[in-house]
């Protein structure tokens, strides 16, 4: 008799054990909760007039449907989203610089949950446009 109770009671403090050491896996998260994968290779060209334009390979998420672009003049504040709707393409053109600046751009993953994901960043410093001036070109003789 005291056997058996040994063994049920063994049994029963198996069984909490296995439970508790699959706890983990019962609770992991659910592919909801798992991070959103960022854009990667975000990079930006300031082009004359002072716009820049930011571009980025996708996410490799299948469930993403966007992006934000945030800027800030670097030293200046936190970043401010610049984009007024989701990007559905993989670059953005910004208007909003001024010259000389230098800006850090942050660019998120948003997906159909509306989750977003980490930013990747990148810096550029805008120019201005060279013009007016007098360009002279080297004259080469025989």
């Amino acid at each position: 008799m005291a056997f058996r109770k040994q063994a049920a009671l063994a049994l029963a403090l198996a069984s909490v054990i296995m439970f508790l050491g699959c706890a983990d896996e019962i609770n992991a998260p659910t592919t909801d909760e798992q991070p959103v994968l960022p854009p990667t290779n975000v990079s930006a060209f300031a082009m004359s007039d002072g716009t820049v334009r930011v571009k980025w390979d996708a996410s490799s998420e299948l469930t993403i449907n966007g992006y934000n672009v945030y800027r800030r003049e670097v030293g200046h504040g936190s970043p401010k989203r610049v984009n007024d709707s989701r990007i559905l393409e993989t670059q953005y053109l910004d208007n909003g610089t001024a010259v000389p600046k230098e800006y850090e751009y942050r660019v998120t993953a948003v997906n159909s949950k509306g989750k977003e994901s980490h930013w990747s960043s990148v810096l550029v410093t805008t120019r201005q446009a060279v013009t007016g001036g007098d360009i002279r070109l080297p004259v080469f003789t025989d």
